[in-house]
């Protein structure tokens, strides 16, 4: 389970922190220098971004940076990528937005080059979209061979990038029922690519709301206009260990929540880690 960009989340019990990457229209800190301070405020959750679309920043100086943040935080990085959805988010920082095959043919070139960047010491890569000739990135990775990838995104074409490059993928708000359809279908573009399935790890981003009276958490759930009802998990601790626990029967293998308000509620984090998390222990 995953704590949301919050120091606090270090001594939760939660095994990573993530935080958004994107010029969101919102007060928020840019995510690279966020999450480079996260490194040094904390010791052993691991840190990533939810997730870097790949037109916000060339590929081998995303790769650059991120090797560089992997080796600051002691080899604690999960790099997350995805192809970009949101045109105005573009539009509003004079960057191009391609179609969407054109940005998908992006996100596997960019995987493909980031991973060699990594893991050879002169890397070179020619595409169709990117290029690089002795690429330098040294220091490389702490992490060997390489940190784990993981792409964001819910669609075929993404879904079938993220089979074939990454390490894993992040979607948001889906049921378990729909990671028990799916999963089985990208475990199969595994095996056709020559590719254990059994090391992809599918995973979710939830929102959770742990109250000890359920009916706070449901009034504060149903204030949630943006989010479905499939991606809130509000109620008892007890009750959302057992939703959460269904998502772990599916097939899911790490699953990332947003707990609202936790600088005023701190209780909520802390029923997450003391109370919810233990319960999926071992499963």
């Amino acid at each position: 389970m995953s704590g949301k960009g919050d120091p606090d989340a270090d001594q939760s019990g939660a095994d990573q922190s993530g935080v958004d990457s994107g010029p969101v229209a919102i007060p928020l800190l840019g995510s690279w220098v966020a999450v480079s301070a996260l490194s040094r405020d904390t010791t052993t959750i691991r840190l990533g971004h939810l997730v870097n679309a790949v037109g916000y920043r060339p590929p081998a100086l995303l790769g650059r940076m991120a090797a560089t943040l992997d080796v600051i935080s002691g080899g604690r990085l999960e790099f997350g990528i995805g192809a970009g959805w949101l045109a105005p988010e573009y539009a509003s920082y004079g960057y191009s937005f391609p179609k969407p095959s054109e940005r998908i043919a992006q996100l596997a070139e960019a995987v493909q080059l980031i991973r060699r960047m990594w893991t050879d010491p002169a890397p070179s890569f020619q595409g169709e979209y990117f290029r690089i000739e002795n690429a330098y990135c040294d220091p490389p990775p702490l992490q060997k061979p390489a940190p784990s990838v993981w792409i964001g995104g819910e669609g075929d074409k993404i879904l079938e990038v993220a089979a074939r490059h990454a390490d894993g993928f992040n979607s948001r708000w889906w049921p378990p029922e729909r990671f028990a359809r799916r999963i089985p279908e990208l475990a199969e573009i595994r095996r056709e690519a020559g590719l254990d399935p059994d090391l992809f790890r599918p995973s979710v981003m939830l929102m959770l709301i742990p109250e000890r009276n359920p009916a706070d958490a449901e009034a504060e759930w149903k204030n949630f206009t943006v989010v479905p009802d499939s991606g809130v998990i509000a109620g008892a601790p007890e009750e959302c260990a057992a939703r959460l626990e269904e998502y772990v029967k599916a097939g899911v293998r790490r699953i990332l929540v947003t707990i609202p308000d936790v600088d005023k509620k701190p209780h909520r984090l802390q029923l997450a880690g003391e109370e919810i998390l233990p319960a999926l222990r071992g499963l």
